[in-house]
């Protein structure tokens, strides 16, 4: 029998030690993580923080400054490669420096500047998202945003700080796929998906004389009457379909399932519409994320044109992200698609904003001059498009928004009519003079340059309607979740946002005598079109974008007191031609 005893491990003195020393640097580490990040996260809340600093945007800004105005240096122009309004200093910071500096030595005059911005480099000058070896990165993340957690940008300029969100989108409970019926056979629309998408690289491969033309984003004027559409006759189709950011691609697979589309004439480079009467809502996010956005506007926007002479309506909502992009906050927007706006708009706003000379810029310190100026208060697409769009909508007996709508925004905001109106004036509302700057010539800085642009930020942000505001976890039209996170599933407080909706619905019968009976939104992406709250929230955003989730677009179909006593009849869309029924994708309600 083999002799067993109890040994007790000692430890040596010096070991102890180690170990103790180790185990306190832990400790240590995790106190200093919880503070800062409480720190952050207070601070983001109290006081807004510039979106240009020093720091990150000098080294690009000081050359916009040198003495011979023939002689500016081409980084003071682009995006310096250091600015990123949500990134922090990081490693890859002085090397960032050197390339700028290296940039600005290679094109040293205006003239060799925009002479270079249809050549090769133009990506490497004019991506939001820093360097080229920084680039993929940024887009990686960009794409996993949705796969995990939604991390949005605050409109509030809390742009140095990170700030978490506790909206969990991953979806929990996975709606079945129904056996659908088939409404008829796929158009031929349908069979041109599939090659189209592999010609698709960029949208400059689609661009047209007209791109750069403000008429070409032109949408029809917004009438009175237009926030609220309810004298419908039975059988009006209306559709509608969630977030687009930026691709093309998803766009054109939203409106071929929609049947919106000339069956042989239209193309992915050519809408002609086809929808008779029909009314189409698009629900907002058509930035961001992707490289076509001015392509999907300009998509959009020539339906809209179209579709009134057949009796049709095209309706254009803000989401988020129009709303951020208006503040000047582009940390979600794609580098190829800063790259389509540049090219698209860059040269046409050199001609006509400064004399011909690219010193309108200065006044954006490099954080993407021409994207600033395409889609702020009163600027190059605000006219055309902007001031004609809308924040919500009610047409027959659904009301239409990006994110949500409660009985506290009604009664705050005026109402639909009330919120849509401030958006729209505050659009077309002019920036005080003093930060009128094309020439650039009143600047004598950098520290003036930053400030400036600083103050502009600011400008937009404290007088943009609180409709459009917010932020992460904010309760505004275009940024709320309670109606639709988390994914394909019922609300993460249901009795709480049952009540919500329900009030909701109450505050608009009482005073519109409108009897709402749904609420269709986007925002949070799900895997199918679905309904929870009992069929009162509707949520359309599928995630449809490559640079979301890339999943197969869907539609929903509505149509105005359609069945036996004027009941709407509700069906979701496919690309490949099929309805499904509104039953078939209501999500499971627990009774406890």
């Amino acid at each position: 029998m083999s002799q067993s005893s109890n040994r007790s491990v000692s430890l040596s003195p010096p070991l102890l030690l180690l170990l103790l020393l180790i185990l306190s640097i832990v400790i240590m580490n995790t106190l200093i993580v919880s503070v800062s990040s409480f720190t952050t996260r207070t601070a983001t809340r109290t006081a807004p923080r510039n979106i240009i600093n020093t720091h990150r945007n000098g080294n690009g800004v000081k050359a916009l400054l040198s003495t011979s105005t023939s002689s500016l240096q081409v980084s003071a122009f682009g995006t310096n490669s250091n600015y990123h309004p949500r990134s922090r200093p990081s490693r890859s910071t002085s090397r960032n420096q050197n390339q700028n500096q290296r940039i600005a030595t290679e094109f040293r005059t205006t003239n060799d500047f925009i002479n270079t911005c249809s050549r090769s480099t133009t990506s490497r000058l004019w991506s939001g998202r820093g360097s080229t070896s920084t680039t993929t990165t940024s887009s990686s993340r960009s794409t996993r945003l949705y796969s995990s957690n939604v991390s949005e940008a605050s409109t509030n300029i809390t742009h140095d700080a990170r700030v978490d969100v506790d909206v969990d989108v991953d979806v929990d409970v996975e709606v079945e796929t129904p056996s659908s019926s088939k409404a008829s056979s796929p158009s031929p629309i349908a069979s041109s998906i599939s090659s189209s998408s592999s010609s698709i690289s960029t949208s400059s491969n689609f661009l047209d004389e007209h791109q750069s033309n403000p008429a070409s984003y032109q949408i029809p004027p917004f009438q009175k009457g237009d926030d609220v559409l309810t004298n419908l006759p039975k059988g009006q189709r209306i559709v509608s379909f969630g977030d687009v950011h930026g691709d093309i691609l998803a766009l054109y697979k939203f409106l071929q399932a929609s049947q919106l589309l000339h069956p042989t004439k239209s193309t992915i480079t050519n809408p002609i519409w086809d929808g008779g009467d029909a009314i189409l809502v698009q629900c907002g996010d058509i930035l961001d994320r992707g490289s076509e956005e001015l392509f999907c506007l300009r998509y959009l926007a020539s339906l809209a044109r179209q579709a009134p002479a057949q009796g049709g309506k095209v309706i254009l909502l803000h989401g988020n992200h129009e709303a951020l992009n208006a503040n000047g906050l582009f940390q979600y927007a794609d580098p190829k698609g800063n790259e389509e706006i540049e090219v698209v708009f860059g040269k046409d706003m050199d001609g006509i904003r400064s004399d011909g000379s690219p010193r309108w810029r200065l006044q954006y310190a490099g954080n993407e001059p021409a994207r600033w100026a395409a889609f702020e208060p009163n600027g190059w697409l605000s006219e055309p498009m902007y001031s004609h769009m809308s924040v919500s909508v009610i047409v027959g007996k659904t009301l239409f928004v990006h994110a949500g709508v409660t009985k506290d925004h009604l009664v705050k905001y005026n109402g639909i009519e009330g919120m849509n109106t401030e958006c729209r004036d505050w659009f077309t509302k002019e920036y005080p003079s003093d930060l009128q700057n094309d020439d650039g010539m009143k600047f004598t800085s950098v520290q003036e340059v930053i400030e400036n642009a600083n103050l502009r930020a600011r400008t937009a942000s404290q007088t943009m309607p609180e409709c459009l505001g917010g932020g992460i976890g904010a309760a505004s039209p275009v940024w709320m979740r309670d109606y639709s996170s988390p994914s394909d599933t019922v609300p993460k407080n249901p009795h709480k946002a049952q009540t919500m909706i329900d009030d909701c619905f109450d505050e608009l019968k009482k005073e519109y005598d409108v009897d709402v009976q749904r609420m269709v939104m986007g925002h949070t992406p799900q895997r199918h079109i679905n309904a929870a709250l009992k069929g009162k929230a509707w949520r359309v955003d599928v995630g449809a974008s490559r640079g979301v989730l890339g999943n197969t677009p869907e539609v929903l179909e509505i149509i105005h007191e359609g069945g036996e006593n004027g009941v709407d009849i509700i069906n979701i869309l496919t690309v490949d031609g099929h309805r499904i029924s509104s039953a078939e994708r209501q999500t499971l309600e627990l009774p406890f």
